[in-house]
This record gives C-alpha cells, structure tokens and sequence, in this order.
C-alpha cells in the first residue's frame, strides 16, 4: 500500500508539472512565473525554520519575529508594519493571504545571512522569500530620542512590504530597477520620503532603462536608485496606478516588461526612457 501511494503522488507531481509547462510554454517567462511561486516558498519555510528559536508576537496582519527583549524597539516594529498596510493594500488592490513575517536582528551579520546578501554595508531592511527581514533601528538610528519618528517616516517597513506585493503579484518577473522605483514611489506617497532629491547626475545625465536594467549593480547606487523612482513616477503620475497595477499583473502572467507595460498603456512607454 505505502509503495502504491508514493508512486501515485510522484505521478501526481509529474503530471502537475508536466501541466504547468505546457499551459505556461504559450509565454515566454510563463515556466518562471509558474515556479517561481513554488521555489519561493521553500526559501521562506527555510527562513522560518532558522529563525525557529526566535520570540514572536502577531499583529493584525503581521508576524514578528526578534531577538533580545527589547519591548520599545519591538513596539515601534508593530505599529510601522500596521501603519500603512491598507492604504498600500488598497492601492495595489491585492491583500496577502497569510500575515507577512518580519524579522527583526540585533546583530547585522544574522540578517545578511539569512536575506543572502553575502558580503557588503548591511541595509536597514531586505525584503527576501516572502519575509521582510530589518535591522533593529537602534543599530541606525543616531538620535535615540528621535528614533520613533525617524523610523516611521524613513525606516524600511513600507519599502520591503513594498517589494513583497510587487513579487506575489509580478511572480518573481521584474527587473530590480521596477520594483526599486515601486517601493521608492510608496515611500514617498505615504510618508513623503523623496529619495535622491538634491543630487544630481554627472553632466545632467540621467541613466537609461537600459543601463538600469543591464547595469543596476554597476551603477552610481544613490543615482540608479533615484532615476528608478523618477521613471516610476513618472509613469504613474502620467497614466494612473489603476494602469501599474494592469502591468503587474500581466508581468504575473509571464510577459516581458516592455510588453507588459504596453498592453497596458496602449503605447510603448519604454521608449520615452531611451
């Protein structure tokens, strides 16, 4: 009986699989958009399992996982998290289906480890497998009379909750420029946080869509990150998020960038970008 049921559930996933390719083949990007879902869930049960030993409390919406026993900075965590969830929601008109985890560290080392950053300038916060993973904000912030407020308009929460909507619904298919210029653009609609307001390029210069897009990591990082949100902006201040949020779901669907944006647009908004 035992070997009978192991074979029909191996059957039962090849059969599965072999369906996921075949509908998915009809759009180049199809296959990732239709694993993609499935490899990223792995890496965050992963996640969960390392951060196992870790206290945790529950919000409405989130899971929040930390180190330490520092009640204040965990108390700030919760209400950034919830502060802003619904009106990011409700922009994007998409609602994840379980509480998203977020895992605070007192040491940046963890939190490079376990978001897969290897070596480099810890960052404030990483959204990595459907976890919002963040540095415990008196590891940044200078003034500790003044962290509540800096960390709820210019710490990370809205940025990586950000990044995990754009991945649940683009499934995995996007450029890092996009989904940059997405979560730069959320900060600065719901805190007012402009990134990049008052540098400038070399020679009046910006970066084109296609240096961002081949070239993001060899790029001035303050300035890619910069004309990501402008382009971002842009396009939204010119066409509506009603239309953006067309784009990510037709990226969802397999499509290329320039061809999702199009068919959402009606016309080739890449181009304005040469």
């Amino acid at each position: 009986m035992k070997r009978v049921l192991k074979k029909s559930t191996l059957n039962g996933w090849l059969l599965a699989l072999a369906f996921i390719i075949f509908f998915s083949s009809f759009h180049e990007g199809g296959l990732k958009t239709a694993l993609y879902p499935y490899l990223r869930e792995i890496q965050y049960h992963w996640i969960l399992f390392k951060t196992r030993e870790l206290s945790e409390i529950e919000t409405e919406h989130f899971r929040i996982r930390y180190e330490g026993e520092d009640q204040e900075v965990i108390n700030l965590v919760a209400r950034a998290s919830e502060r802003h969830y619904k009106d990011i929601c409700d922009l994007f008109d998409y609602y994840p289906e379980r509480k998203t985890m977020v895992i605070v560290y007192d040491d940046a080392m963890k939190l490079m480890a376990n978001a897969n950053l290897g070596h480099g300038k810890p960052p404030m916060g990483v959204y990595y497998a459907s976890t919002v993973q963040i540095l415990s904000p008196r590891l940044w912030v200078k003034n500790p009379q003044g962290m509540e407020e800096i960390f709820l308009n210019e710490g990370p929460m809205v940025h990586e909750f950000t990044h995990l909507l754009v991945d649940d619904i683009a499934r995995g298919n996007y450029p890092l420029w996009f989904t940059e210029g997405m979560a730069l653009y959320q900060e600065y609609v719901q805190t007012g946080y402009e990134w990049g307001k008052n540098l400038e390029y070399p020679e009046g210069k910006p970066y084109t869509i296609e240096e961002l897009t081949n070239s993001f990591h060899q790029l001035d990082e303050m300035l890619a990150y910069k004309r990501s949100f402008e382009i971002v902006r842009e396009i939204i201040e010119t066409y509506g998020f009603q239309d953006m949020n067309q784009v990510l779901r037709n990226l969802g669907k397999g499509y290329p960038l320039a061809e999702a944006k199009k068919e959402a647009f009606q016309i080739d908004v890449l181009n304005l970008y040469p």
